[in-house]
């Protein structure tokens, strides 16, 4: 077998109404689609895909993990902080990164993460 790649994360949530909310206003990330009946959205963020679902029996709400890329950790953080979001870690730094965790509406962790080389994916 040869893994090309990740083709997508998938999320469970509870309220696709709030998770919507959280992805794509708060976070502010494309809303690619939104399909069957509303349980299934896709955000295209290059090089991958991040997809919400409500009501599929293979997964639990409040599992997940993805990190997602920004230019700049500190400004992030104060922008979700000015929205009310409080990050559930402190600021982390290691020899390659910096980063922060927030919780989505179903406690699914988002890694606020920026690389100190400025790559991404």
């Amino acid at each position: 077998m040869n893994i090309l790649g990740i083709d997508f994360t998938f999320f469970a949530v509870s309220d696709m109404q709030k998770s919507l909310t959280f992805y794509r206003d708060l976070l502010e990330i494309p809303l690619a689609c939104l399909v069957h009946e509303g349980t299934w959205a896709e955000f295209e963020i290059n090089p991958g895909t991040l997809v919400l679902g409500h009501g599929y029996d293979f997964t639990q709400p409040g599992g997940g993990t993805v990190a997602l890329a920004v230019a700049d950790v500190k400004a992030a953080l104060d922008e979700l902080e000015q929205a009310g979001i409080q990050a559930c870690s402190t600021l982390g730094e290691s020899a390659v990164c910096f980063w922060a965790i927030i919780e989505d509406p179903d406690s699914n962790h988002v890694i606020i993460h920026q690389r100190k080389d400025k790559t991404v994916g």
